[in-house]
């Protein structure tokens, strides 16, 4: 089979003979397909047999060449490959040129062997390219059609072998040979192909004269430069046939080198497993005993709160007035410094999943000579954020009468920036749209100073935190937001956390309790808080940006439309309405659920939860003139201002 001699060098074969592709044998019984490639009869059945498919639009089969992959299709539907193979020309001159009086079917003269008789042969016809006996040589000169075939001894095979010419029949039209040559083309075609196809064509000879002009020296001058490329073509065979050795030979010294160190490295293996169990068994008790510790204060709070709602109810059931009033504050105090209490606690980042990335050990222990730990993820939950901003806990301060301590201010900003955040207690992020930057400012001092750029590959526009913490945030590049996490311990550096493609474009991002507010420029999102949108509105923005903003203590959010202050709740439902001023632009609410708006004045207006009062708060800076967006820091300490003006400033509340 042709499986078992693939790897025969074509060198091997014999050059004067015609050997199928599929057996590698000697071709018998020629047959070829319309690209001209010939096999042998029974192979290129059972070929057919065993890989002829379907198309998928009708019942019409069809198979790939096996030398060249062409496709080639049945001659017509649900036909049998033994009726295909049937139906596939012989190729008459691959079978004249191997003649061979030995084999069985040219023993006896077929012409006889039609008529059930079995006659040795001793001629052959050139144009029958059949084996014939002596009376069937007879009565060829008795036909007029066979008159002027050419028959001569069977013994003389180099007679027989030499002066051949063989009819080409035409593949396209039955009963027609190629009989003439289209220059144009260079396609040889029968009588009706000339005339349906190249009746128009300029120059268009019998293949006769067309074979005398061309001669026998130009077709010597081919068949070297076939013998050219042949022998380059078994060169790179052979090329390969090495190639492969040396591959193997390599795979087997690998393999070797391999086991060797394996063996040299095992007692280091069992040990970098030894201690990387340590170290895993470690990280594991700590996050259980985290979890558990996180489990024990919760249920102390329960208790709390337990007790807390069942004196309430029970003296609101059957108490003075008087009596229900200082039951609620003592219980409201002892609620407070209990949430209080959890808030100092740094137990909030759970333990979230385990992430153990390269387990490449020979490399590792090649290298490093340990394993690399296992991967601790947290996660905030959403219900410990509610929790601890809960509305319960007590504040010292009454948000309607604070003011504002100017702390630091950043002048000359290289462009107006809309979307800034705290990172830190003493730093601040912005975001610089033209040119691509998250630039970090030191507000330590009375003028803030740029002290870290991080340059992007798109625009960067909103942010927001990530959870509790000031050094998690995201960003939206409009199409997609970036999780970061920013250390400024020492040397300030991004880690990408993870990208979140966006189903829609957002610019700006806020995220509340259960829910992240966001809009572009036309419309408004309420989404979950992995940005997949729950409800979407028509939105307009005022100014130059879109401005939105979400409490930190409620599921509420609230933005500008048509100069009113808009609050809605996590289900898009709108609760209240604010009166309305044409210059509000950016927004906050503070720790209470009031409202701080900027109004591109030295001045912000606060309106009181539920828009039943309101007053205007003084700046303490005489430069910011043009306040255009107002950024809370997440304990209510501070907010952070940012001017029209390329310029910012950050004040103590």
């Amino acid at each position: 089979m042709a499986e078992s001699k693939s790897e025969t060098p074509v060198a091997n074969i014999e050059r004067d003979k015609c050997h199928c592709p599929i057996c590698l044998e000697e071709v018998r019984k020629p047959k070829y397909l319309p690209c001209y490639h010939t096999f042998c009869g029974p192979c290129i059945q059972t070929y057919i047999s065993s890989t002829a498919a379907h198309k998928e639009t009708n019942t019409v089969q069809s198979i790939e060449c096996p030398v060249c992959r062409r496709c080639v299709d049945a001659p017509r539907k649900n036909i049998s490959s033994e009726e295909w193979a049937l139906e596939l020309p012989m190729n008459k001159l691959v079978l004249t040129l191997s003649v061979d009086p030995e084999q069985d079917e040219n023993k006896n003269c077929m012409f006889c062997k039609r008529a059930e008789k079995t006659i040795p042969a001793r001629f052959w016809c050139k144009i029958c390219m059949e084996a014939v006996c002596e009376d069937c040589k007879s009565f060829h000169r008795l036909v007029p059609s066979l008159q002027d075939h050419k028959i001569i001894n069977l013994a003389n095979i180099k007679e027989v072998n030499s002066e051949i010419e063989i009819e080409e029949p035409c593949l396209l039209h039955k009963g027609k040979v190629l009989d003439v040559f289209c220059h144009g083309h260079q396609q040889l075609c029968c009588s009706v192909c000339h005339v349906k196809q190249h009746k128009s064509c300029k120059k268009v000879d019998t293949v006769e004269d067309t074979a005398l002009a061309v001669g026998r020296d130009h077709i010597q001058n081919i068949v070297s430069k076939y013998i050219g490329l042949e022998k380059d073509v078994e060169d790179m065979l052979l090329e390969k046939m090495n190639l492969k050795a040396e591959l193997n030979t390599k795979k087997r010294e690998i393999c070797m080198n391999t086991e060797e160190k394996v063996e040299e490295i095992k007692s280091l293996l069992d040990n970098a497993h030894t201690n990387w169990l340590k170290r895993f068994e470690q990280t594991h008790a700590d996050s259980i005993g985290n979890i558990e510790i996180v489990y024990d204060e919760l249920k102390r709070f329960s208790t709390t709160i337990h007790e807390a709602r069942t004196i309430l109810q029970s003296v609101l059931n059957s108490g003075s007035s008087k009596q229900l009033f200082i039951t609620n504050v003592k219980l409201q105090n002892q609620m407070s410094e209990h949430i209080s209490r959890l808030k100092s606690l740094q137990i909030w980042n759970f333990p979230k999943d385990y992430k153990h990335d390269n387990s490449n050990f020979l490399s590792l222990i090649s290298n490093s000579k340990e394993f690399e730990d296992v991967v601790l993820s947290k996660e905030q939950s959403w219900k410990v954020e509610k929790l601890l901003r809960s509305s319960l806990v007590k504040t010292d301060k009454d948000w309607m009468k604070v003011n504002l301590t100017k702390l630091s201010r950043v002048k000359n900003l290289s462009e107006t920036a809309y979307y800034g955040l705290f990172v830190s207690d003493t730093m601040i992020i912005l975001s610089q749209t033209s040119q691509r930057s998250l630039k970090i400012y030191d507000i330590s001092y009375s003028t803030g100073e740029c002290v870290h750029t991080e340059i992007c590959q798109q625009k960067p526009y909103g942010l927001c935190h990530s959870g509790l913490s000031l050094n998690e945030i995201y960003v939206s590049f409009e199409t997609f937001i970036n999780h970061f996490r920013i250390d400024v311990a020492k040397s300030i550096t991004f880690t990408k956390l993870k990208t979140i493609d966006l189903k829609q474009p957002m610019l700006v991002i806020s995220r509340g309790l259960t829910t992240v507010f966001a809009a572009n420029r036309s419309t408004r999102f309420i989404c979950s808080l992995d940005f997949c949108i729950n409800h979407s509105s028509p939105y307009k923005q005022s100014g130059d940006a879109p401005f939105v903003s979400s409490s930190l203590v409620s599921d509420t959010h609230c933005f500008i439309s048509d100069g009113v202050v808009v609050t809605v709740d996590q289900n898009n439902k709108v609760i209240r309405l604010s009166p309305g001023d044409q210059k509000f632009r950016g927004l906050s609410f503070d720790l209470e659920d009031n409202i701080l708006v900027c109004n591109r004045s030295s001045k912000l207006k606060q309106f009181k939860h539920g828009f039943g009062e309101s007053r205007d708060i003084d700046l303490a800076d005489s430069d910011m003139t043009d306040s255009y967006n107002i950024i809370l820091h997440p304990a209510g300490e501070k907010i952070l201002l940012l001017s029209l003006g390329q310029q910012c400033s950050v004040y103590q509340i």
